[in-house]
């Protein structure tokens, strides 16, 4: 594989940028986690969403304000981005990285950064809202599986 060279200068700068860029997402992402719940602290645990119904709808609202219409689909189905409650994801799919990948945007995709247009409460519903969308996608495929296997017995 071929690789570019880049000139002093503009390694230098590339690797200054990656610095402040991984210091604010550190900043960032620890602030979204510690505002609602169990951080990653490194024995598997994530960031414990909200399930209420406000919480919920809250996340629709927003998720549909941006997101959904024009680059997500109507409840994160996919459209010109990939599908948001098929639990398939590429860069990340702990709910503290979906905040994360939320706020600070996707490095080399045409993900952007929401940090500044919501809060981190709204993005942590954005992420409530799709967490449900894919259980309800997930319990609609079961209960259509069992109905297929009770049709075959």
């Amino acid at each position: 594989m071929l690789q570019k060279s880049m000139s002093p200068r503009a390694g230098a700068a590339r690797t200054r940028l990656a610095a402040v860029l991984l210091l604010l997402a550190a900043v960032v992402g620890f602030g979204a986690v510690g505002a609602v719940g169990a951080a990653d602290d490194g024995a598997g645990a994530d960031l414990v969403l909200p399930t209420d119904d406000a919480t919920v709808a809250l996340g629709k609202a927003k998720f549909g304000e941006k997101c959904g219409g024009f680059c997500h689909g109507a409840g994160g189905k996919g459209g010109r981005a990939p599908c948001l409650i098929c639990g398939r994801f590429k860069h990340g799919d702990r709910n503290a990285q979906l905040v994360g990948n939320i706020t600070n945007g996707i490095a080399g995709t045409a993900m952007g950064a929401f940090g500044e247009a919501y809060t981190k409460d709204e993005i942590v519903a954005i992420v409530a809202f799709l967490r449900s969308e894919q259980r309800r996608k997930d319990e609609a495929a079961r209960r259509d599986e069992q109905k297929l296997m009770e049709n075959h017995e």
